[in-house]
């Protein structure tokens, strides 16, 4: 069975190739360009935010609610960004939509870590606020939901 997409839908997703298409004779240098975004670009940036606020590497695996609040409010600017984002072909158009969907992964992941208020030390990641271990808690689903409308997330606990 095909599923038919909406013009709207396509349009959506077609978009970064526009994106390009408008914006191709500003390129300054390389792939340098004022009017877009690159999708490697826009990857790196995202690596880089949930590195060092959501408990990567370069933080030792250690959060807290303060760099989780900071890290969602650069999420949301990085969001802003990508209504600026390119594809030069469709190649691109498949990392772009890539980085659309980690970047939706990365909000829910920073989401539950910041509902989830409990140390998973070692191997998982280290909530400085919250230090102990608390098993009680640990053993449950973290359920969450997104409004693509009002873009809210909704989080609950439920057992296993």
């Amino acid at each position: 069975m095909w599923v038919t997409r909406s013009s709207e839908h396509l349009q959506e997703i077609l978009k970064p190739l526009e994106t390009y298409q408008v914006g191709r004779n500003e390129i300054v240098a390389g792939t340098v360009s004022p009017s877009y975004l690159l999708p490697i670009s826009g990857l790196q940036r995202l690596e880089k935010i949930m590195d060092e606020y959501v408990g990567g590497i370069s933080s030792h695996y250690t959060t807290n609610e303060p760099l989780l609040t900071r890290g969602l409010e650069l999420l949301g600017m990085l969001r802003e960004d990508l209504d600026y984002l390119w594809a030069e072909d469709l190649h691109q158009l498949q990392r772009a939509r890539e980085l659309q969907h980690r970047l939706l992964a990365s909000e829910s992941v920073t989401h539950r870590t910041m509902f989830r208020t409990e140390t998973r030390w070692p191997g998982y990641y280290y909530r400085a606020d919250h230090p102990k271990l608390d098993d009680q808690d640990w053993h449950c689903f973290t359920l969450s939901r997104y409004d693509r409308k009002s873009g809210e997330w909704e989080m609950e606990k439920a057992p296993i």
